[in-house]
């Protein structure tokens, strides 16, 4: 799962394709593209056959063995059906992109489209993508209802378009930036789990006289250290602000006070000393093995967290789920949350897309997904998935937030992403306080947008 939690934060800069042929599964020359099903036909359509399916969980990893599981039943029910499934996280993405650009693709694949992030757009503007929508509108037979009312519709906005409106990706799971705290703790000492950010301090404080280290923070991966000021100027500007200034370039980090508002709570946590001691030079794992060891009492992580830390938690561990905290006062977004979607989408050129489209809608129905909740613990953007057993919680979570807004605002695929975190990171080492961090992030923005 490590795998996917670095995949989830690090993104990649996808180059456009330029020009399309036929694609199809595996290293063999690619099968003639069939035509596109009828979209109320075809399931009656669904042949047999080889297809690639790209997945993101490693080999011998619990997760890659569910989905074989899930490949298995596909074959057994449609004879003469071939899934082989092709690693594609990470360090496998530029030869997975090289395929599509050379017109052999997997019929099924991630990281080929997210609405939020324009970078992705133009596979989808090139005719590469299937348009998934004429399918997801229609009745599905195992529901009695149409397969996209099955999504939260929290998600739409990472399966469609912006423009167009059609749909290129249908979520496999989730990751949400939450604040996790130590249950038992805060219970030991009568701390109140924080709602909002005075709570949130005076939890601090109340953990920092208990002689617990406040919050686990790793000091050797930026973007971790960024999630504080990107959650704080969500509460105090809110998403389209923010989005706009650092990563289109829209303004300037000085129009709006809500910037500096953030970075000052930022820097009076910083003050307050309540991150682990020696986080500078702590990295992520260690950070969250403390925290699992009872020596923080909370931590703003991934939702990834309790998998991919599975081995290190206390089987006695109680943990205890929340949204980032609201802000008094604050303009922004109070009832948002952070997040990425794990799409996947089909090939347009795919030489079996009933086959493709019957794998997805295995993959994201709610008995699998609910399966997949129990034994991997990945979070669902299904609804009427329950929590995964070590998330308690966090359905409810998501089923409160107002809206899932792209995580980091985009700026991963960014010029601005080497100018924004190396700055947060300066203020949390004390290097700079709130007022020197907005005045550098002023010019490291206009430099990079040339405003």
């Amino acid at each position: 799962m490590v795998e996917i939690a670095r995949k989830l934060l690090v993104g990649l800069i996808v180059v456009p394709c330029l020009a399309l042929t036929a694609c199809g599964g595996g290293g063999a020359p690619a099968p003639a593209a069939e035509k596109a099903p009828d979209a109320k036909t075809w399931q009656q359509e669904i042949k047999g056959g080889p297809i690639e399916v790209g997945v993101l969980p490693a080999v011998g990893t619990p997760s890659l063995k569910f989905l074989e599981e899930v490949a298995a039943g596909l074959e057994k029910d449609h004879a003469g059906a071939d899934v082989k499934q092709t690693f594609a996280n990470t360090k496998a993405r530029p030869a997975l992109e090289q395929r599509w650009r050379a017109g052999d693709a997997p019929d099924v694949d991630y990281t080929m489209f997210d609405g939020t992030n324009p970078a992705l757009l133009e596979w989808a503007d090139s005719g590469a993508l299937l348009d998934l929508k004429p399918y997801l509108d229609q009745v599905d037979s195992t529901t009695g209802k149409p397969w996209l009312e099955q999504f939260s519709p929290a998600v739409l906005q990472f399966m469609e378009h912006p423009a167009t409106k059609k749909i290129y990706g249908v979520p496999s799971e989730l990751s949400l930036q939450v604040l996790f705290y130590n249950a038992g703790l805060f219970e030991k000492h009568g701390i109140t789990p924080p709602a909002t950010w005075d709570e949130l301090t005076k939890a601090a404080d109340a953990l920092k006289a208990a002689g617990v280290d406040p919050i686990a923070v790793t000091g050797l991966f930026e973007p971790y250290m960024g999630m504080w000021s990107d959650n704080l100027w969500l509460r105090t500007v809110g998403y389209e602000k923010a989005y706009g200034v650092l990563t289109k370039g829209e303004g300037a980090i000085t129009d709006d006070p809500g910037f500096l508002t953030g970075l000052q709570m930022l820097q009076d946590l910083r003050d307050r000393k309540s991150f682990l001691k020696g986080f500078e030079g702590t990295d992520f794992t260690a950070a969250q093995a403390q925290f699992f060891q009872g020596k923080a009492g909370m931590i703003l992580m991934g939702s990834w967290l309790v998998s991919e830390m599975a081995d290190a938690i206390p089987a006695d561990f109680k943990l205890g789920v929340l949204p980032f905290p609201g802000v008094t006062g604050g303009t922004g977004d109070q009832s948002a949350m952070l997040a990425a979607a794990q799409l996947m989408s089909i090939s347009a050129k795919s030489g079996n897309i009933p086959l493709s489209l019957e794998w997805i809608r295995r993959v994201t129905s709610v008995e699998t997904q609910s399966r997949r909740a129990e034994r991997i613990g990945e979070v669902s953007a299904v609804k009427g998935v329950p929590s995964p057993p070590g998330l308690p919680g966090i359905s409810d979570v998501v089923g409160k937030a107002d809206r899932l807004q792209a995580a980091y605002y985009g700026l991963l695929q960014s010029k601005a992403k080497d100018v924004v975190y190396p700055e947060i990171a300066k203020l949390l080492f004390g290097k700079q306080d709130a007022k020197q961090t907005l005045e550098n992030l002023d010019k490291g923005l206009r430099r990079v947008h040339g405003n």
